[in-house]
């Protein structure tokens, strides 16, 4: 059981179009914890097995966690002790780089000219299970950036299947196929089939969802520090370079997810690039204007100590859970 109060300020987040293949909200409903002065982001998904954040936060109440509001109260923990020290956790380390999250809810040549005036290593988009508008934007970029070297990288968060994914890669021009840099959950994880789809197609997948249930078949592990340990990942899959990204949640927790993926970093963990930079998909507010990010370098907000924002969650309501 908790022994310390915890308080609670609830919010939503909102972006302009659907953020992945499995989900048709544009409202985002989360909350920020405060727990011996530190902060934490509870930021569940419920389209990917998490409970509500009303489930999540009565749950809290009665000293029972889940993996979202252990990792919220991980947070909590190092944030504090950073806060009281007066130090930013990022102090001596580095941010490693990440790729650019594509927003389809914003113009596409604005964000084309972006990715090329600040120099992105690659794109990461959703993919739809209707796999030729898929095709279709992954072909536009490929074209677009064919000359600069950009990466292409597609989540479809398993709602294919294997024929289809077939069909997919069959009739993928040219173009594409040597700019994609990897396909996250193709179809759902099975280690036989996608190991035989790597050696057909000669294509690399990186695993998300399925992260527990094999070590073969894939190329690299997709790990949101808002719901586990890099650490345990790591030991699971000690083969594979990782891929921390944030869980397209709050200000907060993508500052979190930074700061794990920056002591990965600094404990050499090998990372592909990573996925932190995602303030963009969403409406401005006081917490995503304070993050800036610039090619895939995501700079840390340090005012208050701990993972930043200071006078800005000082001034929240919050009520005590």
């Amino acid at each position: 059981m908790q022994s310390s109060p915890i308080y609670v300020h609830e919010y939503l987040l909102r972006s302009g179009v659907a953020l992945n293949a499995v989900s048709m909200r544009r409202v985002f409903a989360g909350a920020l914890i405060f727990v011996d002065g530190g902060y934490g982001c509870v930021h569940p998904w419920p389209e990917f097995g998490d409970a509500p954040v009303e489930e999540q936060l009565r749950l809290l109440s009665e000293g029972i966690t889940t993996p979202v509001t252990a990792m919220a109260l991980r947070c909590a923990e190092l944030d504090g002790a950073a806060r009281r020290a007066g130090v930013s956790l990022f102090e001596g380390l580095e941010i490693p780089r990440s790729h650019y999250s594509w927003s389809f809810a914003t113009d596409t040549e604005l964000q084309m000219q972006r990715i090329l005036e600040e120099g992105w290593p690659a794109i990461k988009a959703k993919g739809f299970a209707n796999y030729g508008e898929t095709m279709r934007f992954l072909e536009g970029c490929a074209k677009r950036f064919e000359t600069q070297g950009v990466r292409l990288r597609v989540d479809f968060n398993g709602v294919l299947d294997r024929l289809t994914f077939e069909k997919f890669i069959e009739f993928m021009p040219l173009r594409v196929y040597r700019a994609l840099d990897f396909v996250e959950d193709p179809f759902p994880y099975d280690a036989t089939a996608w190991e035989a789809m790597r050696q057909r197609w000669g294509v690399r997948f990186a695993l998300d969802k399925a992260w527990k249930s094999g070590t073969e078949g894939f190329d690299a592990v997709v790990v949101k520090p808002a719901r586990r340990d890099w650490r345990t990942v790591a030991q699971t899959h000690p083969q594979h370079p990782l891929v921390l990204t944030s869980a397209m949640d709050h200000g907060l927790g993508q500052m979190f997810a930074a700061y794990e993926a920056a002591v990965a970093w600094s404990e050499g963990q090998a990372l592909d690039y990573c996925g932190l930079c995602t303030e963009h998909l969403f409406e401005k507010d006081a917490f995503f204007e304070r993050i800036s990010t610039h090619g895939g370098h995501l700079s840390a907000d340090r005012s208050g100590g701990g993972l930043g924002f200071g006078e800005v969650l000082e001034g929240l309501p919050w009520r005590r859970l």
